[in-house]
């Protein structure tokens, strides 16, 4: 006769404990997976700042940056062969978001705005001008606008001030700007006169993949963007003022000069539809 073994009692507990245990490893993770996907990190943004000799000016417009409430951010600097102390004042600022390139031959704001593209980390990309500020909400608040309306490009308005031999300030767009903008007529508006500054813009990182600022422009490099990239996208309005713009007697923006070669070149690269 064959005698079948004794079961062993002990066996049976502690193979019912290890399934008890493997059953709650199994719970655990598949847990902390679907912990994983609610908890979703908030894109990055990277702020691209060109600058050249900008010792006095820099400070103040970085730190507007690094003080928005939208905190998920990386502040690329690329100096364009500044001759002053730029990068010494720029690097006395200890925060692990900044990024400095220095250049080793001077290229100018573009080229700078576009090696600042290339090295950016971010899904979104927004630009400031060394001597400008951004409000401390600026970044959240077109953020927050660009997904709501699922669009690839946001502006906002700017306040403008001027300081050369006189002083004036105004805010862009105007009022009438504004009207087209809010009935759909962003583009056609663009091609009577630009509204929106480089300072003013959240943009999709993939839409700059492809459109940078062209070089060989010595003005006007916003607005020759926008022609371009303005018919190719979604584009949202944060209809607030969230950003300074100073213009000062050593800013591009004064140089009349640069802006006849400017718009001699743009004439015929957009003589389609620009009059």
């Amino acid at each position: 006769l064959a005698i079948s073994p004794i079961p062993n009692p002990h066996n049976d507990v502690w193979f019912n404990i290890s399934q008890l245990i493997l059953l709650f490893i199994i719970i655990y993770f598949n847990y902390l997976i679907y912990i994983n996907k609610r908890i979703t990190i908030p894109d990055k943004i990277s702020v691209v700042i060109p600058t050249y000799n900008r010792e006095k000016l820099i400070i103040k417009a970085i730190k507007s940056v690094l003080n928005q409430t939208y905190s998920n951010i990386e502040v690329i600097i690329v100096d364009d062969c500044s001759t002053d102390n730029t990068v010494i004042e720029v690097k006395k600022i200890h925060d692990s978001r900044i990024k400095i390139i220095k250049l080793r031959h001077k290229k100018g704001g573009n080229y700078a705005r576009n090696k600042g593209i290339r090295l950016s980390t971010g899904e979104f990309i927004a630009f400031l001008d060394s001597d400008d500020i951004f409000y401390h909400d600026k970044l959240e608040k077109q953020i927050n606008n660009i997904k709501n309306k699922k669009a690839d490009f946001d502006f906002c308005k700017i306040y403008i001030h001027i300081n050369i031999t006189f002083s004036t300030s105004f805010i862009l767009p105007n009022r009438s700007q504004e009207e087209s903008i809010i009935n759909g007529d962003i583009f056609e508006e663009l091609t009577k006169d630009n509204f929106i500054s480089t300072q003013s813009i959240l943009v999709k990182k993939k839409v700059m993949e492809n459109i940078f600022f062209d070089i060989n422009l010595p003005r006007l490099q916003d607005y020759d963007l926008l022609l371009r990239i303005i018919p190719k996208v979604t584009v949202s309005f944060t209809n607030e003022v969230l950003v300074n713009i100073n213009i000062q007697k050593d800013s591009i923006s004064n140089s009349l000069i640069k802006l006849q070669k400017a718009i001699k070149i743009i004439l015929i690269k957009r003589k389609n539809f620009v009059s």
